[in-house]
C-alpha cells in the first residue's frame, strides 16, 4: 500500500514538474513576453523554439509522441506518403521546421525517389540548425537547403514547388497570420502542385472536445482556432485565384487531420 501511493504520489509531481516546464516554455512565455512590452514580428513564438538549448532538449521523439497522444507517427507517415506519385525531379518546401522526425522522413523520401531538392526555411535561426544537424546525422546526399524565411513572406517567386509542407505550423500562429502563411504556401505551389499540412481538427466526442479546449486553454492559445474560424478550404477558395481539389483524413477520433489541396 505505501510502495502504491508513493508511485501515485510521484506520477503526480513527474506531471506536475513535466506539466510546469511546458506551461513556462508555451503559453507562459507569451503572457511574460506580454508583460514586458514585447509587440515584435516574433512576439508570438514560444520560447520552447526560440532558445537553443530548449529546442535539444525537448525535441525527443517520444516526448513529441506523447504530445499528439501518440499519433505522431501516423500524420508524419501519411504526410510522406501524400508526396507522390514518385518525387523524381520534383522541388519539396517545408515550411517551418517541427519537432520530432518529420523531416528526417522526407528528406529520406526525397533522396530514394531522386527529387531535385528539398528546402526547410523557419524563422528562427536556431530551428534551422538543429533542424539541419539531425537531417546530416540521419540522412546523406541529396540536395537540402536551409534558408531563414518568414512562413508568411516567403521569397520563393510564384509556382516555385511541386509540395509546400506545413506540419503543426498553423496551430501557433494568431488567426489571420494562419491565413497569410496559407496563402503563401499556395502562391509558391506549382499548378497541378499540392499543400500538405498536419494539424489539429475539432473531435467529434465531447470528452475530447473537453479535454481539447482545456489543453489549448493552458497551452496553445491559438490553437483553438483550428476548430473555429480558419478554414483553409475557404481560404483557398475566396481568397486564392486558383482553384483546388481537396481532401482530409481524421484520426483518434477527429482529434488531427492530414490536409490536402492541390492547385487545379
Amino acid at each position: 500500500m505505501e510502495y502504491l501511493l508513493f508511485s501515485i504520489k510521484a506520477a503526480v509531481v513527474s506531471a506536475c514538474v513535466v506539466g510546469g516546464y511546458f506551461f513556462l516554455v508555451t503559453r507562459g512565455s507569451l503572457v511574460i513576453k506580454s508583460l514586458l512590452g514585447d509587440r515584435g514580428r516574433d512576439s508570438h513564438i514560444y520560447w520552447i523554439y526560440s532558445n537553443r538549448f530548449l529546442i535539444w532538449l525537448t525535441d525527443r521523439q517520444p516526448v513529441i509522441s506523447a504530445i499528439l497522444l501518440f499519433n505522431y507517427r501516423r500524420l508524419a507517415d501519411k504526410v510522406a506518403r501524400d508526396l507522390n506519385p514518385s518525387l523524381e525531379g520534383k522541388s519539396v518546401l517545408q515550411v517551418s521546421c517541427a519537432f520530432g522526425n518529420i523531416t528526417q522522413k522526407i528528406a529520406r523520401k526525397c533522396l530514394a525517389e531522386g527529387a531535385e531538392r528539398l528546402v526547410i526555411t523557419d524563422l528562427l535561426a536556431n530551428e534551422l540548425n538543429h533542424t539541419k544537424r539531425k537531417c546530416e546525422r540521419a540522412v546523406d546526399g541529396g540536395r537540402r537547403f536551409f534558408v531563414r524565411e518568414d512562413a508568411v513572406n516567403l521569397a520563393h517567386g510564384d509556382g516555385s514547388f511541386d509540395y509546400v509542407v506545413l506540419f503543426f505550423l498553423f496551430h501557433e500562429l494568431p488567426l489571420p497570420m494562419k491565413s497569410l502563411a496559407l496563402k503563401e504556401a499556395a502562391r509558391v505551389v506549382k499548378p497541378g502542385g499540392r499543400i500538405l499540412f498536419g494539424e489539429f481538427h475539432k473531435p467529434g466526442h465531447w470528452l475530447l472536445r473537453v479535454s481539447g479546449r482545456l489543453f489549448f486553454k493552458v497551452f496553445e492559445p491559438y490553437a483553438i482556432e483550428m476548430w473555429e474560424g480558419f478554414d483553409p478550404v475557404r481560404v483557398l477558395n475566396e481568397e486564392t485565384p486558383e482553384r483546388w481539389d481537396f481532401a482530409k483524413t481524421t484520426y483518434f477520433g477527429g482529434n488531427y487531420q492530414v490536409f490536402s489541396a492541390r492547385k487545379v
